[in-house]
């Protein structure tokens, strides 16, 4: 993960006032220009909560006399390829890293053939691994490196970073379910992050670094930016229960968000009647209290994240990736403020080269 901060002015320098959109893609090592080849749209959608994508399209490469594509592109997009994504301007940097998971040939009488490419993050070949997994005495970081080691393996990706995770405690067992799925419910167990960046796959602790990555103002850069403020799904406490090692009922609760600027308010001080709002579950997982508590912890403090939602636009800016705070300047004082970003999507057209993006917090 980057965990470089920047600035607008200098990232204005350094594409020269973002003049002139461009991008590469690499299908095994076969280079795609977008000055030189019609690809009319590019998008990269980038996410932690769900497997990142990029979709590209192709027209104007297919010869109807001889009903062939032009320089065989047929025979370099394979499903399984490897698929690398560079972008931005007289600089590029990469956008993607990963395989080809789908692509569509179409043709039409009224317009012109048309291949679309589709390709898919490191962790979607971990949606097709359905290997059992028995821990024994494996620490909670040796089982996730091990199941990441597998799309590093398949070349689906470049290199991993999982966070220590000494006071996890994972299922002893995965069974009848993917490796992608058993890692996605760790992570919402524990309010992890789990996704793909570049080519790195991470999976730890990401909203507690609240650097921020970079300060956009209104009419410097961002386009627009909408916020929206919801009690939707929101509570004041969390009770988890389970059982010991030796069948005793034991509970852990949690009715404090401990994530986020702690100067600012949750839905439950903005709204005391929240307070009352109680959602109880039991956990198979934990066998002690402590244990209780802490996921009592996670799962309020994921719920309160979902507090504060928001979503903006700014000119093209391939630095801009999730899991990253980002800084919101040039509006009213409800509405300045840091915010987490969750999904980044940069998108390039016959319209130039745009970055949207979704964030997320836990208190106004």
């Amino acid at each position: 993960m980057d965990k470089s901060t920047y600035t607008f002015q200098a990232l204005s320098e350094k594409y020269e006032d973002f003049r002139g959109p461009a991008f590469t893609i690499l299908v095994d090592n076969k280079e795609l220009n977008s000055t030189e080849m019609p690809i009319v749209r590019l998008e990269v959608k980038l996410s932690e909560s769900m497997i990142s994508s990029c979709t590209f399209s192709v027209e104007s490469l297919y010869d109807s006399e001889k009903s062939k594509w032009i320089n065989n592109l047929e025979e370099t997009i394979k499903v399984g390829a490897k698929l690398e994504v560079s972008g931005g301007y007289t600089k590029q940097e990469k956008l993607f890293y990963g395989f080809v998971f789908e692509y569509n040939l179409e043709h039409s009488r009224d317009k012109p053939p048309r291949l679309v490419v589709k390709g898919m993050d490191g962790l979607a070949f971990l949606t097709n691994c359905y290997e059992p997994i028995y821990h024994g005495n494996k620490r909670p970081k040796a089982v996730v490196e091990e199941i990441f080691f597998k799309a590093v393996r398949a070349g689906y990706a470049k290199s991993t970073q999982v966070d220590n995770m000494e006071n996890l405690v994972t299922p002893l067992v995965k069974e009848v379910t993917s490796d992608y799925n058993y890692l996605r419910k760790l992570s919402q167990m524990y309010n992890l992050s789990l996704l793909a960046v570049r080519g790195e796959l991470y999976f730890g602790d990401l909203i507690s670094n609240s650097t921020a990555l970079i300060s956009l103002t209104l009419g410097a850069g961002l386009l627009d930016f909408r916020k929206r403020i919801s009690l939707h799904t929101q509570l004041g406490k969390v009770e988890v229960r389970g059982k010991d090692i030796n069948q005793k009922r034991i509970v852990g609760s949690a009715d404090k968000v401990t994530v986020g600027d702690t100067k600012k308010k949750w839905a439950a001080q903005i709204a005391p009647a929240y307070k009352n709002v109680v959602a109880r579950e039991y956990n198979e997982c934990v066998r002690t209290e402590a244990e209780c508590t802490r996921m009592a912890q996670c799962r309020l403090n994921a719920q309160a994240m979902e507090f504060v939602k928001g979503e903006g636009r700014c000119v093209g800016i391939p630095e801009l990736i999730p899991g990253r705070y980002i800084n919101i300047k040039g509006m009213d004082d409800m509405t300045v403020g840091s915010y987490y970003m969750d999904s980044v999507t940069h998108t390039f057209s016959r319209e130039g080269y745009y970055t949207d993006f979704t964030v997320k917090g836990a208190r106004v």
